[in-house]
Order: C-alpha cells, then structure tokens, then sequence
C-alpha cells in the first residue's frame, strides 16, 4: 500500500467528519445542503482512492459512477423539493 494513498484516505476521512458537522450543526437548510454535497463529492474520491488501494479499481469505478448518479438525481429532487416548499410559504 502506498503511504500517500492511505495518507489521503485518512484526510478525506477526516474531511467527511467536518463536513458532517456542517450538515448537524447547519444554522439553514441551505447550509445542510451544501454539507451534504461536500460529503458526497469527498466520498466519491475516497472510493476511487480505495479503488488504488486495493488494485481494483475497475470495480471501484463502476462504484462511483452509480453514486454520482444518484447523488445528481438526489440534490435535483431536494432542490426541487426545496423551492416548491418556499414558493408555498406566504
């Protein structure tokens, strides 16, 4: 295993938690949101980079690519979600 994979691992672990703390801790929703974007995209690059680690990086890709797709289709439908709920409010 390569020091400065498992080194980048350990960062982007770290930088999930922080981000998580953005999503609890949110004073708006839209602060959750982009909490929950940051969380996603970090994840998305921690698989590739598990991918490395682990000489199996075919499969990993295929992994990440069905979570960038729904993480996509997921921010459009809370998006969506989001604005019909403002547009009710008076």
């Amino acid at each position: 295993m390569s020091p400065l994979l498992l080194g980048t691992a350990f960062v982007l672990a770290a930088a999930m938690v922080f981000s998580l703390y953005r999503v609890l801790a949110g004073p708006t929703v839209f602060d959750r949101l982009t909490g929950l974007g940051l969380i996603s995209t970090k994840t998305i690059v921690f698989l590739l980079v598990l991918g490395f680690l682990t000489d199996r990086v075919e499969v990993f890709v295929d992994i990440t690519l069905s979570y960038t797709l729904i993480s996509f289709v997921g921010t459009l439908a809370l998006a969506k979600y989001f604005e019909a709920k403002k547009a009710d409010q008076p």
